[in-house]
C-alpha cells in the first residue's frame, strides 16, 4: 500500500482579511458523528467546514472567523469536529503556523 498525504488548511481570520471564496449556493450540512456540520465549495474546488451547529452564518459573514479546508466535505467537516472536541488543539496547530518573531 502507498502512503499519500492529504493537505487540511486551518483557516484563521486576523481582522478585516478577506474571508475565503465560496461558490454560490454550494452550503450543505454534513453529519459527522451525530454533530451536524456545515460545509461550502470553495472557488479553487476543495470544501471548508466553518461552524459547529447548522444555524451558522454564512461562511463570509464577519461572525466566520475560524475555517478548515480539505478536499472533501466531510474530511474538512470531520476534522473541524476533531478540533472543537479539543480546542486547544486548534489553538496549538494555529500558533504552530505563526511566524515566529526575531
Amino acid at each position: 500500500m502507498a502512503e499519500t498525504s492529504v493537505l487540511i488548511e486551518l483557516l484563521v481570520a486576523d481582522g478585516d482579511e478577506e474571508r475565503p471564496a465560496v461558490e454560490p449556493s454550494s452550503r450543505i450540512d454534513v453529519s459527522v458523528n451525530g454533530q451536524m456540520y456545515p460545509t461550502a465549495k470553495l472557488d479553487d474546488g476543495r470544501y471548508i467546514a466553518w461552524w459547529f451547529t447548522t444555524t451558522a452564518p454564512d461562511p463570509t459573514d464577519a461572525a466566520a472567523t475560524e475555517w478548515v479546508a480539505a478536499p472533501t466535505r466531510y474530511l474538512a467537516a470531520a476534522t473541524l469536529g476533531e478540533l472543537w472536541e479539543d480546542p486547544t488543539l486548534f489553538d496549538s496547530l494555529t500558533a504552530a503556523a505563526q511566524p515566529s518573531s526575531p
